[in-house]
């Protein structure tokens, strides 16, 4: 605890006061492979495979050595990653090993949620009908693995599209009322990395959505977006390319996101958002974001 305060006192003042932290956050897309082909989602159809572990280490130090401290794995579907006898929790712990304050997974769920990372982000739009029309039927396996004991703490990711929109609401109350163990919702919009397509809710339909889901947060629904960054995402005014997470594959580095500078103006990264929220002091966004500090 003490080297992690050490380590974000100048940094809270750098991203707080002078708005130029540089990176903390570092993405690594460790495999295009996925057990599933969910809709609007191309990257199973890739061909990159599965990163080499010592690629992912090289890539995870120079990472750390340019000031990140936050770590989380992606795909495809980085529970599927091997190489040779090895498997993810290797790559966790060998980011411990460096120094990494937390390390992350973001996961489809079919594959159970057995980890040593500090976090699993478990991809859920909706109860089982709504579900199916973006991820196919696995809602009841996915709920049995965050219903499961013996995983880390979980938290949820919520895809708004048009066909999800209409779930929200049942969900966040089913998650309430069946006490889901989650630490909450996080809520994200479809992002049209392909082109604009037949998900795709334009800026006044967001902000529609938006509206009811800070009503369902005013309500006590367990939505992790804060006040802040749900307005952030209605008005779209907040910055693009944010430069403190770097994404990287097999093929190379971005700065937030993997996908090209046309999809920006449309992104629904929540978490970007509250990035942006917590950088310009808005209350709501920081005590948020300190929960995972």
């Amino acid at each position: 605890m003490l080297e992690r305060v050490r380590y974000y006192t100048p940094y809270a003042w750098r991203f707080l006061v002078r708005r130029d932290a540089g990176p903390l956050i570092c993405g690594l897309s460790v495999t295009d492979r996925c057990n599933l082909h969910c809709r609007a989602c191309h990257v199973s159809s890739g061909a990159l495979g599965d990163m080499p572990y010592g690629q992912a280490c090289e890539i995870m130090r120079s990472a750390y050595e340019r000031g990140c401290r936050e770590l989380y794995f992606t795909g495809g579907e980085p529970m599927l990653w091997r190489d040779g006898e090895r498997e993810l929790d290797d790559l966790v712990d060998a980011a411990r090993q460096m120094g990494y304050f937390h390390v992350h997974v973001y996961t489809n769920g079919t594959l159970g949620l057995r980890s040593s990372a500090d976090l699993m982000w478990v991809s859920i739009d909706g109860l089982a009908d709504v579900y199916k029309t973006r991820r196919e039927d696995h809602f009841d396996e996915v709920e049995a693995a965050v219903r499961a004991p013996g995983h880390p703490p979980t938290a949820v990711i919520y895809v708004v599209d048009r066909l999800t929109a209409k779930g929200l609401e049942p969900f966040l109350e089913w998650v309430r009322d069946t006490s889901l163990p989650v630490a909450g919702v996080m809520i994200y919009f479809h992002t049209p990395y392909y082109g604009k397509d037949e998900l795709y809710l334009d800026a006044a339909e967001r902000a529609n959505v938006i509206e009811g889901l800070l009503e369902m947060k005013a309500r006590g629904l367990p939505i992790i977006n804060s006040r802040a960054g749900l307005e952030a995402l209605a008005s779209g005014e907040w910055t693009r390319r944010m430069p403190t997470a770097l994404v990287a594959d097999a093929e190379g580095e971005s700065v937030c996101c993997r996908a090209g500078d046309e999809v920006c103006p449309d992104c629904g990264y929540g978490a970007c958002t509250e990035i942006f929220a917590a950088q310009h002091l808005r209350p709501t966004a920081i005590a948020g974001m300190v929960r995972y500090l």
